[in-house]
């Protein structure tokens, strides 16, 4: 068994508040595991992710995600891109309400503007990295979005067991993101047999 810990402060104690337990490797190189969270806190939207070892391997063609807005919500209100993705906002209202998607995070600041109900306003994301969205005129609407290198990933409501299928053969390195200020992530190589 092995794991990756996520440590509560950036200090390194010898503790491990989080961490990842990986189970097993079945022949169609499938990778699952499971998320225990000491003392039970109960984290959510934990994204489990492969990334190659060798970054110079890495080729990802670009990707269009959609995200609805209807009720005055995004949804998805959680997404996962890589760089070189698109992410449509399409208004799709029941009613004429109108939404301005917003960002300011270090992963992509933008402004798309008003968008009538029908209108479709489209952002590309450029690098690796976490940040939130929001609409201007609802102060509740609120999403995040994480852009990582891998197509390979999983997300999980709350702590629990995991599976990532059709993994090709190679190094990888397995990750987890948290969305959660206090708890940072380790890494740890696997091999899928070739």
């Amino acid at each position: 068994m092995s794991s990756i810990f996520l440590n509560k402060n950036i200090i390194f104690f010898h503790t491990a508040l989080f961490f990842l337990t990986i189970t097993g490797l079945a022949q169609a190189h499938h990778l699952s595991g499971k998320i225990e969270v000491e003392g039970g806190k109960n984290l959510k939207n934990l994204i489990v992710y492969l990334e190659p070892a060798d970054s110079s391997k890495l080729k990802l063609e670009s990707k269009l995600h959609k995200i609805m807005q209807k009720g005055r919500q995004f949804n998805p209100d959680l997404l996962v891109v890589s760089p070189g993705d698109k992410v449509q906002f399409l208004n799709d209202e029941d009613r004429e309400i109108d939404h301005n998607i917003y960002s300011l995070s270090r992963l992509k600041n933008f402004d798309l503007g008003l968008g009538e109900r029908g209108s479709v306003l489209e952002v590309t994301v450029d690098k690796n990295g976490s940040g939130n969205f929001y609409c201007s005129v609802h102060k509740l609407m609120e999403g995040r979005m994480i852009s990582l290198n891998t197509r390979y990933f999983t997300v999980l409501e709350k702590p629990g067991n995991f599976v990532l299928p059709n993994i090709p053969s190679g190094d990888w390195v397995v990750k987890v993101f948290v969305f959660h200020r206090r708890y940072k992530s380790y890494s740890q190589m696997w091999c899928m047999g070739t």
